[in-house]
């Protein structure tokens, strides 16, 4: 714009006729501070304004704002129109002064810190779009550079400034916006959906504005239809089921809140060969671009929380953990699925406000999570294993991630027919979906959230019976994948035939079950770590004493590096079990073997089948009388194991 030809040729005779017309409108209303916003958008001539002022009642003049968009006699901006008084105390209009490119306040708000806000429209390349500008960052350089970031020009000097930042504080509309940070659902009444784009799906309680993460505004968009969706990539979903879990999950994420569900998701893995992210890119087409939907598992762990953050309610699809550093993928496991984010100081003192979510997950990598952290010396622990359980991404049929090819001559071709499908249909899905949802919590909640529990019900009795504590907390995340998957297809969204979801899901939950599923994971890591230590150390002379080479007479000199207990061989005394007993010192148990663990919860495992011998009350049981002789400790109890592997599996090697 030529802002400094237009304030040239304005006439001081033209100032008086807008500034009067504006005082007249503008005094009639309740603003706060100098002037009074009137909006001009149409062109108007000196004969209506001199009629305006004709006609209307004489009142005192004041100084008001005016934005203006588009003006035969004033370039569109913000401008202000000042009050003077001559020597003969007669006031008049000063010559107007422009603050700032147009920009209108329509509205104010406060984040869920309290933070307060003005929400700014303006337009920009011809589309109309809005910003929540910070209140505590107006009149400060960085306030000017948000506004200038957006395009909107600001006028230099102390004085206009100041006018601009009165304009912002005090004028235009007071209607009340909710601002959000996170996306998903904007309301406890689930009234709203806010895609990471900014997006509002739904019908909220009031008006909302989305300020958090919007790197992939672009990635949340739409293209071709649901028919479509369904004709080229849904009806060759039917039967296979590492799909199907994946678009499951996709339909699961914004029912976690509804059904008071953790966050969590799975890890699909295996070579690349097999198509492991195949499985995840044909599920977030249901939700947007999944070229630029993939994040991968290279990042900072507080990216991690702001991207979990923007979809809230929604799904992380997180790509080839072979490239994440080992610490950073354990972080993630445990700091995303726990739904908040670090403690953070705040700048004024105390702490800032703690992002919170609650999201759904799809994970790809060449290895499961637990061998991959365990490569680098990391330990996956129980509570991360449950929130993020590793699923083979081959389905076992010779076709890679697939169970059918549907007419395709092999698992490649169908993949490649997928992926390129994908990038010209998706986003639509998932629309379909939520305006649905939305539309039923609205009309029915009770018969929706009967149907969907009815549905976890129905697939919950095809798996096992009394499920151990661990695995039944991740079997509730099957069935709800499995439960949201029928519930799309019953609202006629993903094409396929009913019980095609549960299908698929089951198979997946089989090959986890098989895997991982039997028992609770802690109790599994527990024997494991004994079974590996006894194995790896129990015959070691450079640690174990072995009682069977003392000698009598206390002359014994023990050739070890360092203590860690005694070794009874087999039948060595009478009454033996026939298998070497161990016995461990304090030190060496916590250390090798609870590995963390609370020691009383590593003993009730390790005695609830004979392995570890306990004396009535006692985990420790009474040294052989030849040990006690040596006194190299001053104790008379250890903790003893009999054998190297619990009994179960000295069973299976006989």
């Amino acid at each position: 714009m030529s802002d400094n030809r237009d304030d040239r040729n304005e006439t001081g005779e033209n100032n008086a006729a807008n500034g009067r017309q504006g005082a007249a409108k503008g005094n009639q209303g309740g603003g706060k501070g100098n002037g009074r916003l009137k909006l001009v958008k149409g062109e108007r001539s000196d004969l209506e304004a001199l009629a305006a002022i004709r006609d209307s009642e004489p009142q005192p003049i004041a100084p008001y704002y005016e934005v203006i968009l588009h003006n035969a006699t004033l370039s569109a901006g913000v401008w202000y129109h000042g009050v003077s008084t001559d020597k003969d105390g007669v006031e008049h209009f000063k010559k107007p002064q422009k603050l700032a490119d147009p920009f209108e306040i329509v509205g104010r708000g406060q984040d869920f810190e309290g933070n307060e806000y003005r929400v700014i429209e303006f337009k920009r390349n011809g589309r109309t779009e809005r910003r929540a500008l910070p209140m505590d960052i107006v009149g400060r350089p960085d306030g000017w550079a948000f506004l200038r970031g957006l395009g909107i020009g600001v006028k230099q000097g102390s004085m206009l400034m100041g006018l601009l930042a009165d304009y912002i504080q005090w004028e235009g509309s007071a209607e009340v916006w909710q601002v959000v940070r996170r996306g998903g659902w904007c309301d406890k009444h689930f009234s709203a959906y806010v895609l990471p784009s900014g997006e509002v799906l739904g019908s909220p309680e009031g008006k909302v504005i989305y300020i958090g993460d919007t790197s992939k505004q672009e990635a949340f968009q739409s293209a071709g239809s649901v028919a479509q969706w369904q004709a080229e990539i849904g009806r060759y979903l039917a039967g296979n089921s590492r799909p199907l879990l994946a678009l499951g999950m996709v339909f699961a994420a914004p029912l976690l809140r509804l059904v008071k569900q953790e966050s969590g998701g799975f890890h699909f893995f295996g070579s690349s060969s097999i198509g492991k992210s195949i499985s995840g890119l044909i599920a977030v087409s249901a939700l947007g671009d999944p070229s630029r939907l993939k994040v991968q598992w290279k990042g900072t762990s507080l990216g991690f929380d702001n991207e979990a953050a923007s979809n809230n309610d929604g799904l992380l699809f997180l790509d080839e953990i072979s490239e994440a550093d080992p610490k950073t993928a354990k972080e993630v496991a445990y700091s995303v699925f726990n739904g908040q984010s670090k403690l953070q100081g705040a700048a004024k003192g105390g702490n800032r406000g703690r992002l919170s979510w609650t999201v759904a997950a799809i994970s790809t990598g060449e290895y499961d999570l637990e061998n991959y952290l365990r490569a680098a010396g990391f330990e996956l622990n129980a509570g991360q294993a449950v929130r993020l359980p590793s699923i083979p991404a081959d389905a076992g049929k010779g076709y890679g991630a697939f169970d059918e090819l549907h007419g395709f001559a092999d698992g490649k071709s169908l993949a490649v027919h997928l992926e390129e499908a994908a990038k010209s249909l998706y986003g639509t899905v998932f629309r379909a979906y939520v305006a649905e949802l939305v539309q039923r919590l609205h009309t029915e909640p009770e018969v929706l959230k009967g149907r969907l529990k009815a549905l976890q019900g129905e697939f919950e009795a095809q798996l096992p019976p009394d499920l151990a504590s661990q695995p039944a907390r991740a079997a509730r995340r099957f069935v709800l994948a499995a439960a949201a998957l029928e519930l799309a297809t019953e609202w006629g969204i993903t094409g396929l035939e009913r019980g095609a979801g549960f299908a698929g899901v089951l198979s997946c939950f089989g090959a986890w079950y098989e895997r991982d599923g039997g028992g609770n994971r802690e109790d599994r890591i527990i024997r494991k770590s004994a079974r590996d230590f006894l194995q790896a150390y129990g015959q070691s002379s450079k640690y174990f004493v072995n009682l069977a080479d003392v000698g009598i007479g206390g002359n014994y000199q023990p050739d070890y590096a360092e203590f860690w207990g005694f070794v009874v061989p087999a039948n060595y005394e009478d009454g033996s079990t026939g298998k070497p007993r161990y016995f461990l010192t304090d030190k060496v148990f916590e250390e090798y073997i609870c590995k963390g663990f609370d020691p009383r919860k590593v003993c009730q495992v390790l005695t609830a089948d004979g392995w570890m011998r306990k004396d009535g009350k006692h985990n420790r049981i009474k040294l052989p009388r030849k040990a006690v002789e040596l006194n190299l400790l001053c104790v008379k109890r250890m903790y003893c194991f009999v054998g190297d592997v619990p009994p179960d599996e000295a069973a299976e090697q006989i």
